[in-house]
């Protein structure tokens, strides 16, 4: 049989695709093994709780701003109009998955072996069959297979794991040279837990790959759309992933659906989410705060300048425009 899009991952930004292409009766499968956990801190942000409904299945504790520290040194941005929200993120994949199917998506609960693109089609290796389809999204996150076929090879190494404390209501990140480490409360407990860029920290806990240094430089080919993790959609200075996987998943299905119907190109994915996501100057300030001298200053401003702290507190919640987003580059600069 020969479907129309065939996606691999069953996380946000595929399961996200797979609903929108199949609710236009677009003939789509979704390919995972469905046998691992995320890791992930499980955060949505104020971008994605305003844009996108949150569901009381997957949602744990209401975040009311964030905590930030470096070497001793703590800032608390509290949001004033603004809630982001953490979740259970296996209940939040679920969730996902269940409406893709229920729209019409049909599920293969196998491991992908290969990836051939065709001129004629894509045909996929699973480990029990041969799969053909007009187009693939890869949405397998960071994975060795994502990595073959043009997705994301920068990374850090991360370990998280449940502690039973009481749950404050702040996103806590502690910051050092070359990662950074995490708290965010859940309904009765917390999850902790740190980064780094050369091993996964020798910490007991679940472990995962996130990706660090912004988009791949192409993320299309003829019949093939790399999204999320897999693109290398992540901020880490928003601390964001969830949001660019899932609206990343929504750009692909409207520009297959485009290229399905004969109204565009493939190369209009990459057009589209550029002009919608400012990764470049996000960039440029992970870049600024990787200096430890401008991120200790950093840190020192958002605990004593009231003006300062608010310009953070918008671009995290989003309240800003890209020229304000900017803006703070210079601002950045100038601390030192």
């Amino acid at each position: 049989m020969k479907y129309d899009v065939a996606i691999i991952g069953a996380g946000p930004a595929g399961s996200i695709a797979a609903e929108k292409l199949s609710s236009s009766g677009i003939k789509t499968l979704i390919i995972d093994p469905c046998d691992k956990k995320k890791t992930c801190a499980g955060v949505l942000t104020v971008q994605y709780a305003r844009k996108y409904a949150v569901n009381e299945i997957y949602m744990e504790h209401e975040l009311k701003g964030v905590k930030l520290s470096f070497k001793g040194i703590k800032g608390v941005i509290s949001y004033r109009k603004a809630i982001e929200y953490s979740i259970n993120r296996d209940s939040f994949n679920a969730y996902n998955l269940a409406s893709a199917v229920n729209n019409g998506s049909e599920l293969k609960k196998e491991p992908v072996l290969s990836v051939t693109e065709r001129e004629s089609c894509v045909k996929i290796h699973t480990k029990k069959d041969i799969v053909l389809a007009d187009y693939t999204i890869i949405a397998s996150g960071v994975s060795e297979l994502s990595r073959l076929y043009g997705g994301t090879n920068k990374y850090a190494y991360c370990t998280q794991q449940e502690k039973y404390q009481k749950p404050d209501d702040f996103f806590e990140m502690d910051l050092f040279p070359g990662g950074y480490s995490w708290i965010v409360p859940k309904k009765e407990n917390i999850v902790a837990g740190t980064s780094s860029l050369k091993a996964y920290p020798d910490i007991p806990g679940e472990r995962g790959l996130i990706p660090i240094n912004g988009p791949v430089n192409k993320t299309f080919s003829n019949r093939t759309l790399l999204v999320g993790d897999a693109a290398g959609f992540v901020s880490p200075f928003e601390g964001e992933g969830i949001y660019y996987a899932r609206r990343s998943g929504e750009i692909a299905a409207e520009v297959l659906s485009g290229v399905i119907s004969g109204c565009n190109t493939i190369s209009e994915y990459e057009k589209h989410w550029k002009t919608e996501f400012d990764f470049m100057t996000l960039a440029k300030i992970s870049r600024l705060l990787s200096n430890n001298i401008i991120l200790e200053a950093f840190i020192r401003e958002v605990r004593d300048d009231e003006r300062f702290n608010k310009v953070v507190e918008d671009i995290l919640t989003k309240k800003s425009e890209k020229n304000k987003i900017r803006h703070v580059v210079s601002l950045i600069k100038n601390l030192i």
